[in-house]
């Protein structure tokens, strides 16, 4: 299986109107990862496999990538796939990554000041661009990664909404972010947290539609915990050509486990509660492959 460039998906996406999935597998969980290529390939969907750089110390860079590439080949994956690294911390872990075999890495100083952002940015789109693996930067601190002071045990409450204040992307800082680091994905925030919520409300599609003039660069839409169906559409067919999803599969791969330990005959064989985790994971993945119209752009 050779895996794609993920910004010859998306840049085929921002034309045509829609969104490539972008689907976290929590540090290439089996279940997840089988989840994520099942639903693409049923729904002849083109797929970006992302894993968090934290996922990556635990199992290993190139783990995420013998995972992916065995289980294209064993369940004859013909949809184009590709490899990508969420919420790289430094150039050294991209690196990793790049090594590995990812075609696309993120990495994400944008909690830092516009010229730190840029400076590091520019550094491993000089590198990476010689490798033919795409670039991802963000501008506009999408919120919710943050360590928490709070610890919180077992299966606790989602909260019902986000209660960070927005913190959102300036069309100017963006354009200049782009201009001056040649970046080929731009994650930009326009009203989303990361987290899992019941519900998220407060996208601001005025900002999208200004972004989208502006800029060339592909969009991507991070932090989706709750977010409608309808409003992922509409993200998708308002100019975010990638939209990623993440926290939530890992809260209902643990949901669905507690629920079928308890519902299902399994003998305490684990492997058949995992199938149906897997089964209920892939129908949850291909309503949202729907939503951003990719069904069928395989």
């Amino acid at each position: 299986m050779r895996f794609v460039n993920p910004q010859k998906l998306v840049s085929k996406a921002r034309e045509r109107g829609y969104a490539v999935p972008a689907f976290n597998t929590n540090g290439a969980n089996y279940d997840i990862t089988r989840a994520c290529l099942e639903a693409a390939q049923e729904s002849q969907a083109p797929l970006i496999l992302q894993v968090y750089e934290p996922n990556c110390v635990y199992r290993g860079f190139p783990y995420f990538v013998n995972l992916a590439r065995f289980l294209c080949e064993e369940l004859e994956v013909a949809v184009p796939v590709a490899i990508h690294l969420d919420h790289g911390r430094s150039f050294a872990s991209v690196m990793q990554a790049i090594r590995a075999g990812f075609t696309g890495v993120m990495l994400d100083a944008s909690h830092k000041h516009l010229e730190e952002n840029i400076n590091e940015l520019r550094r491993v789109v000089q590198t990476a661009r010689t490798l033919d693996v795409a670039v991802e930067g963000e501008v506009g601190y999408v919120k919710g990664n943050e360590p928490s002071r709070e610890k919180k045990v077992g299966c606790y409450a989602i909260p019902e909404k986000p209660e960070l204040p927005l913190t959102l992307t300036r069309p100017e800082e963006a354009l200049r972010f782009v201009r001056e680091t040649d970046v080929n994905l731009l994650a930009v925030s326009v009203g989303t947290t990361h987290g899992v919520f019941q519900r998220q409300e407060n996208i601001d599609f005025q900002l999208l539609d200004e972004l989208r003039r502006i800029l060339e660069v592909p969009l991507v839409l991070h932090g989706t915990g709750g977010v409608s169906l309808e409003d992922l559409a509409r993200c998708a067919s308002g100019g975010m050509a990638k939209i990623n999803f993440g926290e939530p599969f890992r809260y209902d791969y643990i949901r669905y486990f507690s629920d079928f330990a308890q519902t299902r005959e399994h003998l305490w064989h684990t492997w058949r509660i995992m199938r149906d985790v897997k089964d209920a994971l892939k129908e949850d993945m291909k309503q949202l492959i729907a939503a951003l119209g990719a069904e069928g752009r395989g």
